[in-house]
């Protein structure tokens, strides 16, 4: 079977969605599936179009806007040359439009991944009147048409079903996958964690980690405002932030290095650590502090859970249901609970909850019985 995957990312570019994408992609190949990508062309050192084993990579313009408006004749042009793909998967958020489009015009079926939506949250995220053409795109997205829905979990199934009316027996939840065997303390060496410890001075610290976008939606602002307080609990507590690119990351790295100048032995900051050294980050802390204020599956916070880390997140949309083990759930939006709930896990005042695995060969697997049935 040939599929069609329309991604505004894709390979090198790192992101989790890219991560979830291309570990789906790299299954299927090894199923026999030949597999073509459109994605935007992010980097204009990139080749417009590179052939691997069993996968072909078709890149095209260098924003996301020109992405989805702008590429219809290579789009049709894939197609037209490769009439026997049967088969369009795409995601949210505006690539699904493009994907709807090519549905239109060559009568494939289409699935959506939903891996978030925001609806009335677009309020709280976006500025004066912005929301409101934001809350518009989207209803955009879901007038279009697609055979399936895939939703990553039960919150965004029922997000989908309520804000948009969306019929039930177009809807799969199907979790995303959380690579354990990688996410595994255990493939850790204690060697490896001291020197670590030694090279970031963070022997004999507490350690806080916070690691993922400087997004509005990831609770960060809340935390940063948290930082005087929270530095007051104990003289041992060491702040550490390892921030990805994001429109946001320069405000929040002025924030940071505001109170790291006072305190520089006691806060640090990252830009964005490879896999496998942010592994052993993970590895060296104690605590790892994700705020959440809006989660529709949750990578941080489940990669976290499988390295054997305390978690500290907030109650609310997909967390409590994807999340288990040494978990303290928080109120979102508050700099107050997050102090106060520090101290209490400081003194170990936590409750343990069996962890849950989410298998990302089960997770090929039940998209997979889905492209069958189409």
């Amino acid at each position: 079977m040939k599929i069609l995957f329309v991604l505004d990312y894709f390979t090198p570019h790192k992101g989790w969605l890219e991560t979830v994408f291309e570990n789906i992609i790299e299954r299927l190949i090894n199923k026999w599936y030949e597999i073509s990508v459109l994605t935007s062309r992010f980097d204009k050192r990139l080749k417009r179009t590179e052939k691997f084993s069993h996968v072909t990579i078709y890149r095209t313009w260098r924003t996301r806007i020109r992405f989805i408006f702008s590429s219809i004749l290579l789009w049709a042009k894939i197609l037209r040359n490769n009439r026997d793909i049967k088969i369009i998967h795409t995601s949210t958020y505006g690539w699904a439009i493009p994907a709807s489009i090519l549905w239109l015009l060559f009568h494939k079926k289409v699935i959506l991944t939903i891996h978030e939506i925001f609806w009335k949250l677009w309020n709280f995220y976006k500025w004066n009147f912005y929301w409101f053409f934001y809350r518009i795109f989207e209803r955009l997205i879901f007038r279009f048409p697609y055979d399936v829905y895939h939703c990553v979990s039960t919150y965004t199934l029922n997000s989908i079903r309520i804000n948009h009316n969306i019929a039930d027996n177009k809807l799969k939840m199907i979790n995303n996958g959380v690579d354990t065997n990688f996410r595994n303390p255990k493939k850790i060496s204690e060697v490896e964690i001291q020197k670590l410890k030694e090279e970031y001075w963070l022997k004999d610290k507490i350690v806080l980690l916070y690691y993922w976008h400087a997004w509005k939606s990831k609770g960060i602002d809340y935390l940063v405002s948290a930082i005087p307080e929270i530095l007051k609990i104990n003289p041992k507590i060491k702040l550490i932030f390892n921030l990805i690119n994001s429109r946001r990351k320069k405000k929040l790295r002025q924030d940071i290095l505001k109170w790291g100048k006072t305190n520089p032995e006691r806060i640090q900051l990252f830009d964005g650590f490879e896999s496998n050294e942010l592994r052993k980050l993970i590895a060296c802390c104690d605590i790892v502090i994700a705020p959440s204020i809006s989660e529709w599956f949750g990578s941080v916070h489940t990669e976290s859970v499988a390295m054997g880390k305390t978690l500290l997140t907030t109650n609310i949309a997909s967390i409590p249901e994807v999340v288990r083990w040494k978990v303290k759930f928080i109120n979102p939006k508050s700099s107050q609970e997050i102090v106060k709930w520090i101290k209490e896990i400081l003194e170990w005042k936590i409750e343990n909850i069996a962890t849950r695995n989410f298998s990302r060969d089960e997770t090929v697997e039940k998209i997979e019985n889905i492209y069958k049935s189409k």
